[in-house]
């Protein structure tokens, strides 16, 4: 959770959005234990799970999981406007696909082979 924090804040501290990138990156840190289990199931469980070895499939799904809660906590403290609730989507969805596509680009080129 620390960690967390303080990586919402540095991203603060330098886009200037008073602490939504924070609230955003401690309710991914606080909902991670809950998309590891739904994601890996048993795994996750038994504590026998290296995340960067699992197939790609499972890493992007967690990937879209993280992607889509991050930046609709991120964009509805940003915006903070109900009456803007359908802008709020939109953005969360565009952002969250442009990510989500870079995000798949770099785990495709760099994550290590599997060894059967």
């Amino acid at each position: 959770m620390f960690i967390a924090f303080a990586l919402g804040l540095l991203l603060d501290t330098f886009q200037n959005t008073g602490g939504a990138h924070a609230a955003a990156c401690i309710t991914l840190a606080f909902i991670r234990p809950v998309w590891l289990k739904l994601v890996y199931g048993e795994s996750y469980l038994m504590k026998n799970l290296k995340i960067i070895r699992t197939p790609i499939d499972r890493l992007l799904l967690l990937t879209v999981l993280s992607v889509i809660i991050h930046h609709l906590v991120f964009f509805s403290l940003v915006i903070f406007n109900t009456s803007q609730i359908l802008y709020t989507l939109k953005l969360t969805l565009s952002v969250g696909i442009a990510t989500i596509l870079i995000a798949s680009l770099f785990l495709i080129i760099f994550k290590p082979k599997v060894k059967s």
